[in-house]
């Protein structure tokens, strides 16, 4: 009944000055919706990166051998022509290799009629679309004959379809790529662009031989996907892949992998601390925030203390203690605390509400947004709410009826 009762006092000091409610509730407000929208954005921009990997085939199955050393996502160092499809067809010979995808890559000028188009080309196998689960909307998939036999062959991206065919049909049509004349024998349906604007239906796509013989005219891959059999086996098998890639490169103990290993353990974990370094540096942002927020409402408590002297004074000589004091002036700087953020938290919702809606970005509100804006509230509220408090207590009950 006592907390109650001080509870109750101190819901009817914050209504007898309203200007300063507002103004203590401001800060926290902005500092809390900043708050909810950083954590929203930073979950819903991780759902988004592994939705467009598990799009793009790669599953926990998937493993990704790329060409050259260095970090994941880096520029290549040092050599980055040394893997062959001689090391694809012997890594496909293992035993939890369920099917292998060697690649070959280059942007190169496309050129249909009068209409050009610089186009990223790539050499592959049939078991291409598989590894990278792409269907086909029209036309034929590259075959095994198209790739034995060397064909000018080619299946085209919805980007370069648009600007090279406008509305025509381009399958049975005749591309120039680098001066080769490929045929259009199929469309690769739409993945659309990605939220960092990478565009994965900028592509054609030719044979593997082809490539390597008659357009590229070189031997090395740029990358080799392998889809596992036993995704819990991957750790083993990487282990298999990396002593037999070293050993066909002759690579020395002490020197470092001249290709790079790629999982979704390694891309989860990249996004995870990617979102990690930003959300601490939003996070200081907001934290700065809610700082300048909580100095804002200790100011204006203590002024609020200096007003109210009559007030304290009156109650300590009918019996309040000090503790009833500083807990009156404490819940005060809570409820305020507590009230601005629970708006902010609203705020923030609108926030994410629009971001999702009218941009690329996605906002996803979690628990974790609710947990830290009570969490950040209520210390806001009693940090900055014990020194008012405190001085609140220290009053003598005669200077202050006085």
């Amino acid at each position: 009944m006592r907390i109650f009762r001080i509870a109750l006092e101190a819901v009817r000091g914050l209504k007898s000055n309203k200007v300063n409610l507002v103004l203590m509730m401001l800060g926290i407000i902005i500092g809390i919706a900043s708050l909810t929208v950083i954590v929203s954005i930073g979950e819903g921009a991780k759902t988004q990166i592994l939705s467009r990997i598990s799009q793009f085939g790669f599953g926990s199955e998937a493993v990704y051998i790329g060409s050259g050393a260095g970090k994941v996502f880096s520029h290549r160092r040092k050599k980055a022509n040394t893997l062959t499809l001689q090391d694809a067809e012997i890594l496909g010979e293992l035993e939890n290799v369920k099917l292998i995808a060697p690649y070959q890559g280059k942007r190169l000028r496309t050129i249909y009629k009068k209409e050009s188009s610089t186009t990223r080309i790539n050499g592959i196998t049939p078991e291409w679309f598989t590894a990278r689960t792409w269907n086909l909307t029209d036309g034929d998939y590259i075959s095994d004959e198209d790739l034995i036999g060397m064909r000018k062959v080619c299946v085209i991206g919805v980007t370069p379809m648009k600007k090279l065919f406008k509305d025509e049909d381009p399958i049975g049509k005749f591309v120039r790529i680098n001066k080769v004349y490929f045929k259009v024998i199929g469309i690769m349906e739409e993945k659309g662009v990605s939220e960092s604007g990478y565009d994965p239906d900028d592509r054609i796509v030719i044979p593997l031989t082809t490539s390597a013989r008659r357009l590229f005219q070189q031997v090395h891959i740029n990358s080799i996907r392998l889809q596992l059999h036993d995704a819990h086996q991957a750790k083993d098998t990487i282990k298999q892949v990396r002593s037999i890639l070293r050993e066909r490169h002759h690579l020395a103990t002490t020197a470092e992998d001249d290709f790079r290993i790629i999982t979704p353990d390694v891309l989860v974990g990249w996004i995870t601390e990617s979102k990690k370094t930003l959300t601490v540096m939003l996070g200081m942002i907001s934290t700065i925030s809610l700082l300048v927020s909580g100095i804002v409402i200790m100011n204006i408590m203590l002024v609020s203390v200096n007003e109210r002297i009559k007030e304290i004074g009156i109650k300590r000589s009918f019996g309040a203690k000090k503790s009833d004091i500083l807990m009156q002036f404490l819940l005060e700087s809570t409820f305020v605390s507590l009230s601005g953020g629970m708006i902010g938290l609203v705020l923030g919702g609108v926030i994410n509400f629009f971001i999702s809606t009218f941009s690329r970005l996605k906002a996803t509100m979690s628990l974790e947004s609710f947990v830290l804006a009570f969490i950040f509230s209520v210390l806001v509220g009693i940090l900055f709410g014990l020194q008012p408090a405190r001085k609140a207590t220290l009053m003598n009950p005669v200077q202050a009826l006085r």
